[in-house]
């Protein structure tokens, strides 16, 4: 079974994915793929193919779970293992701005033409969505999803233009370029407490994806969700048409050649194949300009810790591929984990000896940041990010995040300062019945769900 895997925009394919009897993997780049068709980090371009090992890394994170995978499973009879004969039928459509299609059928994906590509979203089609979303998580029954998201949260990958959403029309292979979540009936809050986090980031300087609070007023129900804009999309108008195209990214267990179940540091056993800071360290010194990337990322983890986010890992941090050159994505994905009772408050990697925000003093920032790549002397450094993202947090949560978040972000931050033995004065805000270390089972509340 021999699958070409292609880039959006490129002419030829960039390799030849193989699944052989026993199900094993074998990639080889073709000859054009040196000028700018590599696909990972964890697969640079070489004359010689990959085996098995390497390639399951980076092409099993091109699956999700979801009813097209079980549809798969179940009409092919093709095993869970088999990323090979999955990608067969389902990598056409995989994420991002890479297709795997049966060799000699063309790609799978094409730019986009805006709005004759798309078919609009009516109001009453959009409000069955959103309730359904709401409701269940997932798409109604009989509704055509042409470009599934992976998380558990309910959502649709969308061209929102205005007030109007539509999606890719039946055949086009017209990519989407926002995320409409919806927050789900078990925590209705969830997609306000996400844009409120990702306003606080943007007032610390940190460069996020834009997203958009909306509320949807469906059968007496007061729904919210948020409208996220998608980082790897290119909108821009050539010959008076609108062109909308991918580009090309892959998050962090791609970029390591890591399993999907090996995005939290605590999964692996072998320190020398698993997420960690050490191993960010090693991502960064293979992008553009390494010293952004790694104070870019410092910068995401610090936020993180400081709002209570265990849930940053490898999958939610991403690499763009453009403008001739590979960065750091926006900050993504950030959700208050320390609000829910019900699941760990580890951190997804090690900061130094420190797997808890009580235990993060500047011992373990110091680790952190060595690990990272940046000078032993930095912890200063370290501590001006520190106070100027608890500063922001104090300025901005009374004002657009809900009691409940703010006096979480209070307690938050109150345990990092103390823990850090820095002196900030920050504005009192009422007690909030924070978790440490998950030692207390508190009476369960606010955000329910791991992205």
């Amino acid at each position: 079974m021999r699958m070409d895997v292609w880039i959006e925009g490129r002419e030829t394919p960039v390799g030849v994915l193989t699944r052989a009897d026993d199900k094993t993997l074998s990639f080889a780049y073709t000859e054009g793929a040196a000028n700018g068709g590599q696909i990972s980090l964890s697969l640079p371009v070489r004359p010689e193919p990959y085996g098995d090992a390497d390639c399951r890394g980076y092409f099993a994170n091109l699956l999700f779970e979801g009813p097209q995978l079980d549809r798969v499973l179940s009409s092919f009879k093709v095993d869970r293992d088999d990323y090979g004969a999955l990608l067969f039928h389902l990598g056409a459509d995989c994420p991002g701005a890479i297709s795997i299609t049966p060799e000699g059928t063309g790609p799978g994906k094409m730019p986009g033409r805006f709005p004759g590509d798309y078919e609009l979203l009516n109001r009453k089609r959009l409000e069955e969505i959103v309730l359904s979303l709401h409701l269940h998580r997932r798409m109604p029954e009989g509704e055509r999803d042409p470009s599934p998201v992976a998380g558990v949260q309910g959502k649709i990958a969308v061209v929102a233009d205005g007030d109007d959403f539509y999606i890719p029309r039946e055949g086009s292979r017209a990519p989407t370029t926002h995320i409409l979540k919806v927050s789900p009936q078990a925590d209705p809050e969830i997609t306000k407490h996400e844009v409120a986090l990702l306003a606080i980031a943007q007032a610390a300087d940190i460069e996020t994806a834009a997203t958009l609070a909306l509320t949807f007023d469906i059968d007496g129900r007061h729904i919210n969700a948020l409208q996220s804009r998608r980082f790897d999309r290119e909108q821009r108008l050539e010959d008076g048409v609108e062109l909308i195209r991918r580009v090309h990214a892959e998050d962090f267990c791609q970029a390591l050649g890591l399993a999907a179940e090996l995005k939290y540091e605590r999964k692996s056993s072998n320190p020398q194949h698993r997420f960690s800071a050490a191993a960010v360290a090693q991502i960064a010194r293979q992008v553009t300009v390494p010293g952004i990337m790694t104070q870019g990322f410092f910068e995401h983890t610090i936020f993180n810790l400081l709002v209570g986010n265990t849930d940053n890992h490898a999958k939610n941090a991403s690499l763009l591929y453009k403008d001739q050159g590979i960065w750091l994505a926006p900050l993504y994905d950030v959700v208050p984990v320390f609000m829910d009772t019900t699941v760990t408050h580890q951190f997804s990697f090690d900061h130094g000896k420190a797997r808890f925000a009580e235990d993060f003093d500047q011992d373990a920032l110091a680790a952190l940041m060595t690990d990272l790549g940046f000078a032993k002397s930095s912890t200063k450094r370290g501590l001006r990010v520190v106070a100027a993202t608890v500063r922001a947090i104090a300025d901005l949560a009374p004002k657009i995040a809900s009691k409940s978040l703010a006096d979480g972000l209070h307690a938050q931050a109150q345990v990092v300062l103390a823990a850090l033995d820095l002196q900030l004065e920050i504005p009192k805000r009422d007690y909030f019945p924070r978790v440490e270390r998950d030692g207390k089972t508190l009476h369960p509340g606010g955000w329910g769900g791991m992205s």
